[in-house]
């Protein structure tokens, strides 16, 4: 399953100005080994974009909601009882950082922004961001589900497929 993560704060009516307001596309997708990375992309983008254009994000919110819960009350519904929903969640929009120099001036060195879904969520996520002109990319797995030593060689593994194509 990917799931596709919309802001909606903006889009509610009355306007919601401040806050983090978020709904979710979820599709599922069947995968086999030999698939080609970039026609699954596409496949999954396509899906996403139909869904969103369609306001499934609106229209499937309430069934959304209802299935965390229950997900959260009942771990074993998930597979291996490990709460994950899906495989990878994707963000629609990129984040955009050009605020270095604020961020030297009061000393931050380092930081990403990242959901949380209160102990539901994807297996992985990657939360990509420009900043300065430059891509930056955090991986938010959770623990003991991934282990850190997992992670480098995943992480490798899908460099390899994007730079190999």
């Amino acid at each position: 399953m990917v799931s596709g993560i919309l802001p909606v704060g903006q889009l509610l009516a009355p306007l919601l100005s401040r806050g983090f307001y978020h709904s979710a596309i979820l599709n599922t997708h069947d995968v086999k080994g030999g698939d080609d990375l970039w026609e699954l992309a596409k496949r999954c983008y396509t899906s996403f974009i139909n869904a969103k254009n369609n306001n499934k994000h609106f229209s499937d919110m309430g069934d959304l909601n209802f299935l965390m819960c229950k997900a959260i009350d009942n771990p074993g519904l998930t597979l291996s009882s490990s709460l994950r929903t899906s495989l990878i969640s994707v963000f629609e929009d990129p984040v955009i950082d050009t605020n270095s120099t604020l961020h030297q001036e009061i000393g931050l060195k380092d930081f990403i922004g990242c959901a949380s879904v209160h102990g539901v969520g994807p297996s992985i996520v990657i939360f990509d961001t420009i900043r300065d002109g430059q891509l930056d990319c955090a991986c938010v797995y959770p623990f003991p589900l991934h282990t850190r030593e997992q992670m480098p060689e995943l992480i490798g593994e899908m460099k390899r497929i994007l730079v190999d194509r």
